[in-house]
């Protein structure tokens, strides 16, 4: 499953130059499972164009996709 979410993520043609994924990774993807990540994605205050991220309930890794632009 994580392979097809990084072939999504990285097949479009400009890059995430403008824009940014973001995969919230928890078992069972219930509503009270995932309230959590959410709230810590939005309170993080990261820089989430030009890279694909990973939230998980141990934190949150960014892998950038070769830069932004204006």
């Amino acid at each position: 499953m994580i392979e097809v979410f990084w072939q999504l993520a990285l097949q479009r043609p400009d890059g995430l130059q403008r824009s940014g994924v973001i995969l919230l990774r928890v078992h069972p993807a219930v509503p009270e499972n995932l309230d959590p990540l959410v709230v810590a994605m939005l309170r993080a205050e990261r820089e989430w164009i030009g890279h694909v991220s990973i939230v998980t309930r141990d934190g949150i890794e960014m892998i950038p996709t070769g830069g932004r632009r204006a």
